[in-house]
């Protein structure tokens, strides 16, 4: 039997499990994701490269190859647009952006982690600054790369709210028995 109370251990186990089943769970996730867009964006532009380079090649042949100059020219047309087509997709699915967004998330996440509370000697870990440490550390995944969990954090406002008036729960609340 140890000499902590049981409210001490509780918020040392609970501290190590949330670090072990959140937040490295979580960073592991954001460094996945991360290199994934990373991986996505360098083929992208190894496939745009290869095209333009094979476009360049036909576009050779058609001015050597007088017979098949229009082939050739038509070919050579046709790398180029699919060069541009992986060009574009690249930009629309914004790869790189994405990636650079959960590597940064993944780092907020880090920071978080290092800068929570720690294992102190005496066992004593507060409650208040557990929940301080949740807090941020959840608040840094609702304002994640993902722009559903960006919606679903923010509450939807009335048109007839005033500053005063609570905000209006989108459900019934279960404690008032409705």
């Amino acid at each position: 039997m140890t000499d902590q109370p049981p409210g001490d251990r509780w918020s040392e186990e609970f501290l190590l499990a949330y670090r072990a089943h959140r937040i490295d769970d979580q960073m592991a996730f954001y460094a996945r994701r991360a290199e994934d867009n990373e991986r996505a964006r360098r083929e992208a532009l190894w496939i745009s490269a290869l095209c333009l380079v094979l476009s360049a090649l036909f576009g050779a042949l058609a001015t050597a190859d007088e017979r098949r100059r229009q082939v050739w020219a038509v070919v050579a047309a046709g790398f180029g647009a699919l060069a541009a087509a992986v060009g574009a997709y690249e930009a629309a699915f914004g790869f790189e952006r994405l990636s650079r967004q959960y590597e940064d998330t993944r780092g907020a996440l880090h920071i978080a982690d290092v800068r929570g509370p720690q294992d102190s000697e005496d066992g004593a870990l507060e409650p208040s600054d557990l929940l301080q440490f949740v807090n941020g550390v959840e608040g840094i995944l609702r304002s994640e790369v993902d722009s559903w969990s960006q919606l679903t954090s923010q509450t939807p406002q009335q048109p007839s709210e005033t500053a005063d008036d609570p905000p209006q729960l989108p459900f019934a609340d279960p404690r008032s028995g409705q």
